[in-house]
């Protein structure tokens, strides 16, 4: 039973880890709204693109260049990206 567990999380490790972009990826857009969590939030945007973008903001990824976006707010985001139920996740590195 054991065995089995480990298997489903490695499967399910390997899984995100497809999902990744190894390149660094960058979107401008207009922030629709916040959701806070335990470590930073989550910001909804729509690009200039058209498309819907969730960036992850983490304190500890961005240490001194960390703060909070307003809804409304313009922002350029870069980082890596996951992709979800036809969705991009862009985990924030650079706030511009």
């Amino acid at each position: 039973m054991k065995n089995k567990y480990l298997f489903l999380i490695a499967a399910a490790c390997l899984s995100i880890a497809s999902c990744a972009s190894g390149r660094n990826f960058s979107a401008k857009g207009t922030v629709l709204n916040i959701e806070y969590g335990k470590d930073g939030y989550t910001a909804h945007m729509i690009g200039n693109d058209g498309k819907d973008y969730d960036a992850v903001i983490s304190r500890a990824k961005l240490e001194k260049s960390y703060r909070v976006l307003e809804a409304g707010e313009e922002v350029e985001l870069s980082g890596d990206t996951l992709h979800f139920d036809n969705k991009v996740r862009i985990l924030v590195r650079k706030i511009n």
